[in-house]
């Protein structure tokens, strides 16, 4: 766990594969100092999609709900 951030194991449900999840709080007003902004998870997530590296996560998906933005990485 970081500043912004929670990163829990993840199961896919029926094939069991494992993933690392990222949940990244979005910060609600723009003033606030918790969560992270709009621009920052975007530009992290625009990153990760544009690296292949071996030595670097892969990004397989990203949802997002009220709070929170969740990536789905390679463990």
């Amino acid at each position: 766990s970081g500043q912004f951030a929670v990163v829990r194991r993840l199961k896919h449900k029926t094939k069991g594969n494992q993933f690392a999840g990222k949940f990244i709080r979005k910060r609600r007003v723009k003033a606030s100092r918790r969560g992270a902004s709009r621009e920052d998870i975007e530009r992290e997530v625009h990153i990760l999609m544009k690296i292949d590296h071996e030595n670097i996560v892969k990004l397989y998906e990203v949802y997002e709900n009220k709070q929170e933005v969740i990536l789905v990485l390679e463990l």
